[in-house]
């Protein structure tokens, strides 16, 4: 059973069960009041009988029959007794209907004053009258014919109503479950017809404040998600066997050329040499291309904790100046914080550190003199901003926009300095995973420099 049948069904129950409810208490409301209407008549036709015969002299038990049956308000198969206080029938009329009685229930009726009870469809009461210092007891017993026909054609319109009413329900429910279910109706066939060549394709109703909106935003977002997935595995793959195929060919060619022919000594530590310089471009590109896949995956953000910026600047410098000891770093702060949270993120310490480390390997690679000018500032509150500043040849304005791609390299430095097209494209990757901003300032033989912003507060 589908969710429209189930959202019908479940309607028209609740529904009908109301409707039914409604229409039992109805019924059982008119049936009480044309009882106890009938009850009331009952009771004023027994004390006027019983007023006519014990009070007045001029009314006898023959002229009373005479009267009860040519009464106006005689009621149908009416049946009337009247006992004195010896329990002797003094009167009853003349209806050919039995009324059945017992010394009991005169008994009861003298005690309780006035017993209301139905037998075999009819109603009586019995009610104590009072007259000339004697207590006479009066029963009187008839049928409800036109109550109980009005009764019975209110519960035939009932029945009838109930009937239409729960077929309108149920066809009210139908269409009222296809118009809820209508936007789920179009997010699946959007969602079927979503492959993985698709991914950008977004499911609409996002812009709803409804639990529907809520769902296809969050659809929307879990398909950002997976795009951003595939995309960053395309591009790893796209990307390793496009850069690792030159290295590799250069090792294979070397190996090939070293086995063709006796080499000296000399010959062949210059060609191992050469392999170990292959060796760790290879190496280096690897690891970039590594670090390049994990700086997109956002479940990364989960395993952020504060870290002080000016601390990841400093553990790179020393890092740096390992493996370069001809660098110069220039580390100053714009204007000290009374305050350490301004220097504080929340953020990746390994991958930050990798993002500050390209920066400033960069601009020491393209300085004549090998320098850096770090540069840490607060432009305003509950924002830090580093600046790395290099003495290098610049970069063109139409290239400053293509400097973050990934392998590519600006036309004034690809011959001068070695390198993959890495760098860059990874710190741009890093300072969007902890929702940062890059801004370049560059000019034509006046070196170029990096901002990079982040909100403070970790």
């Amino acid at each position: 059973m589908n969710i429209r049948a189930k959202l019908t069904l479940q309607f028209s129950i609740i529904v009908a069960s109301i409707l039914l409810l409604f229409s039992l208490s109805v019924y059982l409301l008119s049936d009480n009041y044309r009882r106890e209407e009938f009850f009331s008549r009952l009771a004023s036709r027994a004390i006027t009988t019983v007023r006519l015969l014990v009070t007045v002299k001029e009314v006898d038990y023959n002229l009373l029959r005479i009267i009860d049956q040519n009464s106006i308000h005689q009621l149908f198969e009416e049946k009337l007794l009247v006992f004195n206080e010896s329990n002797e029938m003094i009167y009853s009329s003349l209806d050919d209907f039995p009324l059945i009685y017992s010394d009991s229930l005169i008994a009861h009726v003298r005690t309780q004053k006035r017993v209301e009870y139905t037998v075999n469809n009819r109603e009586a009461v019995g009610i104590v009258y009072t007259a000339a210092g004697e207590k006479f007891v009066v029963i009187a017993s008839a049928f409800d014919r036109y109550g109980r026909s009005k009764l019975q054609n209110l519960g035939q319109v009932l029945i009838a109503g109930l009937i239409l009413g729960i077929g309108i329900i149920i066809l009210a429910g139908r269409i009222f479950a296809q118009q809820a279910l209508r936007p789920l109706a179009i997010m699946n066939a959007e969602v079927a017809s979503i492959t993985a060549g698709s991914l950008n394709q977004r499911i609409p109703g996002g812009e709803q404040r409804d639990e529907i909106g809520q769902l296809a935003q969050n659809f929307n977002l879990m398909l950002e998600r997976l795009e951003a997935a595939f995309a960053i595995q395309q591009q790893f793959v796209s990307n390793a066997s496009h850069e690792l195929r030159t290295p590799l060919a250069a090792i294979s060619s070397q190996l090939q050329a070293t086995l063709s022919k006796e080499r000296s000594g000399a010959g062949y530590r210059k060609v191992l040499q050469s392999l170990v310089e292959d060796a760790r471009t290879l190496t280096e590109l690897t690891n970039g291309l590594l670090v390049l896949a994990q700086s997109g995956i956002d479940k990364q953000r989960a395993f952020f904790k504060p870290v002080r910026v000016d601390e990841i600047i400093f553990s790179a410098q020393t890092e740096l100046l390992k493996s370069n000891p001809t660098y110069q770093f220039q580390i100053e702060y714009a204007q000290f914080p009374t305050d350490d949270s301004a220097l504080q993120i929340l953020g990746n310490d390994q991958l930050l550190r990798t993002a500050f480390l390209n920066f400033m390997d960069n601009a020491c690679k393209f300085s004549p003199d090998h320098s850096v000018h770090v540069i840490v500032g607060f432009p305003k509150d509950g924002t830090i901003e580093i600046c790395f500043a290099d003495k290098g040849p610049g970069i063109h304005p139409e290239e400053q926009t293509k400097i973050f791609d990934p392998f590519y390299r600006a036309s004034e430095t690809s011959s001068r300095v070695r390198g993959h097209g890495i760098g860059l494209s990874l710190c741009a990757r890093i300072v969007q995973l902890h929702k940062g901003n890059i801004r370049l300032e560059s000019q034509l033989g006046e070196g170029s420099r990096f901002y990079v912003g982040f909100q403070t507060g970790g």
